[in-house]
């Protein structure tokens, strides 16, 4: 019996192995509809900062019916009770050859009331100029310190195919939602989903 549970247990970790090794290295960018018949598309990471802290870090924007794009932002989410954004101070984003500001746009987020571990920012004016072949360091002002999350470029890549996102991209791409979106009665019908 030892036999058989070694080999057992031999097979399902090269099973393992194999199934780690085809997993994609990006998470995919997220396609989902708003109840104002927009298209929301969406890069979703969970990154931790230097003290081990967990944080959501999504880049969206939204595509309406008629053709209009919102500006992409950046929001980010820490864990409640743990950290309390500075709500006055804008994110830097530092690379190599310099550092871009976030401006902070956390008054657009539409939660009935506003929650100190959450914030967003403009991402739109930086990404023209983001570097996309080195790490960055993305710096998050707290109400007691700067925390700082590593932005690497597969992440800065996610964020690019979401700006680079348009109408006529998504018109038919019905592979792209999921099926619960699919079948919601305010899903877009200007997809040609149904």
């Amino acid at each position: 019996m030892t036999g058989q549970s070694a080999g057992w247990k031999w097979a399902l970790g090269i099973l393992l192995l194999m199934f780690a090794l085809h997993l994609p290295a990006d998470a995919a960018i997220l396609y989902n509809a708003d109840t104002a018949g927009a298209v929301v598309l969406q890069s979703r990471r969970t990154l931790r900062d230097q003290n081990q802290y967990s944080w959501q870090v999504i880049a969206f924007k939204s595509v309406g019916a008629d053709q209009r794009e919102s500006a992409v932002s950046l929001r980010l989410v820490g864990f409640p009770g743990a950290v309390e954004l500075d709500p006055s101070q804008p994110v830097r984003l530092s690379a190599p050859a310099g550092e871009l500001l976030l401006a902070n746009i956390s008054d657009q987020i539409l939660l009935k009331a506003p929650q100190p571990h959450v914030g967003q920012y403009d991402l739109q004016s930086a990404l023209p100029n983001l570097p996309t072949a080195s790490r960055l360091d993305l710096h998050i002002p707290t109400q007691t310190a700067e925390l700082v999350l590593p932005i690497s470029p597969a992440l800065i890549a996610e964020w690019q195919t979401v700006v680079n996102t348009h109408y006529a991209d998504l018109v038919g791409a019905c592979n792209q939602f999921p099926t619960e979106a699919k079948r919601n009665s305010a899903f877009p019908v200007w997809l040609g989903c149904r």
